[in-house]
């Protein structure tokens, strides 16, 4: 079924944008909660720190004194790690090379991956013609198109506006970033407009 979008256009995703967009998300969503968490733990070490200096033979507040401490360390460490590993995963399998649609309509938004168009694999098919009939490819040919991922736009939606990017989050749990990139200044206003909208 065609969709009614008031603005629809394909875009890719540079790397360096990405990464300062979860950056983002990680500053306004992980982050805090993070440090809630390491402030608790360091104050219940600062309490068993307080308990073996007045009795030194306390051997429980020494071992609790440390697991506090290594809890405070996990909660630091830990998004630093995520981020990390998922940089590493993008550049690694070129994810930033990725084609991304976005139809906008009153009631929704959706973003999908377009298919991957390989021109070595074209070439490579086109070489192997000559020794076969070509049959063997006709699989993925007739290949479905991915999933739209399909976002109301409700209370649930939230759109934050950077200088290079727009980064949609739902539920503080996934997030997606639309750069601005090769958008004309009339489609970021159709898309402020619409989604940006509460």
């Amino acid at each position: 079924m065609e969709e009614n979008y008031k603005l629809e256009k394909e875009y890719q995703i540079p790397f360096e944008i990405f990464k300062d967009a979860y950056s983002s998300f990680q500053k306004k969503y992980v982050y805090p909660k993070s440090y809630i968490y390491m402030g608790l733990f360091l104050i219940i070490a600062i309490i068993y720190i307080a308990a073996a200096v007045k009795d030194t033979s306390n051997t429980l507040a020494y071992v609790l004194i440390f697991v506090c401490l290594a809890l405070a360390v996990r909660e630091w460490y830990n998004p630093r790690k995520i981020r990390r590993n998922l940089l590493d995963t993008i550049m690694t399998e070129g994810l930033e090379n990725e084609v991304y649609k976005i139809g906008i309509t009153d009631e929704f938004v959706d973003i999908s991956t377009l298919p991957n168009e390989n021109v070595e694999n074209s070439e490579e098919s086109e070489a192997s013609d000559g020794e076969a009939d070509g049959e063997e490819f006709d699989e993925y040919e007739d290949e479905a198109p991915p999933e739209k991922s399909r976002i109301p736009i409700n209370s649930n939606l939230a759109v934050n506006e950077y200088e290079k990017y727009f980064l949609l989050h739902v539920k503080k749990s996934m997030f997606y970033v639309v750069p601005k990139d090769g958008f004309s200044e009339d489609e970021l206003e159709i898309f402020r407009n619409t989604v940006k909208k509460k």
